[in-house]
């Protein structure tokens, strides 16, 4: 895969991943409905040391969720576009599709957080669809 780069809405702050993405989801729980304004977040996970970003970012950090591990989502302090979330000692970092230059490739392979989707949201028999996640 060549490199996966992406911005803000305002192009203040850039990123590039040289890697394969780890995982390609949707999450449907609430904070990441409150996050993204909509029903459920489409994320990309790469390897932390893969990622490059230019670009001041500023960084809310949620208490531990499922995992215990507080959650830092990293956004630009001028237009607030999401950029990057990273959960605490993970080894991987985890990039909102939305901000990616070319989207072509990306393709969800699981569902997450089913329990708390909206209801009008269809789940694709294609995926994997668990009802929590840690």
């Amino acid at each position: 895969m060549p490199v996966m780069s992406g911005k803000c809405l305002c192009g203040q702050v850039h990123y590039e991943a040289n890697a394969e993405p780890v995982a390609m989801m949707a999450c449907h729980c609430k904070t990441c409905q409150r996050h993204s304004g909509t029903a459920f977040s489409t994320l990309v996970v790469v390897p932390r040391e893969t990622m490059n970003v230019t670009g001041n970012l500023k960084t809310y950090t949620e208490p531990g969720g499922m995992s215990g591990e507080p959650m830092h989502r990293r956004f630009c302090p001028d237009c607030g576009s999401p950029v990057l979330l990273e959960r605490e000692g993970s080894p991987r970092v985890i990039i909102p599709a939305g901000t990616l230059d070319d989207t072509s490739f990306v393709k969800p392979s699981m569902n997450i957080f089913c329990e708390s989707a909206q209801s009008w949201v269809p789940m694709s028999p294609d995926t994997q669809n668990f009802p929590r996640y840690t």
